[in-house]
């Protein structure tokens, strides 16, 4: 290793929108998995009375830990492209894989006047149309993990192997 370290900090820096973008969407199927649960219809009525008091602390939790991933999947693809010696990224084909990246990491946030009212209706305690307002949410997550989370990931992991490769 070039530093001398346990671990290469530049081998870190080239890894690390790769591995911020696969919790992102790990955290965003997991989503999924556990707030489907309230949709089933013989829970509904349960649902409809807990998911205000849920969704108010699932997003006050979930919500800092998205953007976390989100600036870091970011921040570290633009540290890449600023601090890559001379030519590398180009030479390897990587630039546009890490500009990518952040483009979709972006993206993310393109989906949030699409999410938000769901969020502001069941927080609300929008009554008896809390479990309709989650089957809106899921349907708009969905979209956007499969689109803009999930391409983003596809970015960063082809980004981290093309610039790593001999």
């Amino acid at each position: 290793m070039a530093s001398g370290l346990f671990v290469d900090p530049t081998i870190l820096l080239r890894i690390a929108p790769a591995i911020s973008s696969t919790c992102s969407l790990w955290f965003g199927w997991d989503q999924y998995e556990f707030l489907q649960l309230f949709l089933k219809p013989d829970i509904q009525g349960h649902s409809n009375k807990m998911l205000p008091s849920y969704f108010n602390t699932f997003f006050n939790r979930g919500a800092p830990r998205v953007v976390g991933l989100l600036l870091t999947t970011i921040l570290t693809s633009a540290a890449n492209l600023r601090y890559a010696p001379d030519r590398l990224l180009h030479e390897r084909g990587s630039y546009i894989w890490y500009s990518a990246g952040i483009a979709f990491a972006l993206g993310h946030q393109i989906y949030i006047p699409l999410i938000l009212p769901p969020i502001k209706a069941i927080t609300g305690d929008a009554k008896e149309k809390n479990v309709n307002e989650l089957r809106n949410w899921l349907y708009v997550h969905n979209w956007r993990t499969l689109t803009v989370d999930l391409a983003g990931w596809v970015c960063c992991i082809v980004a981290a192997v093309k610039t790593l490769s001999p």
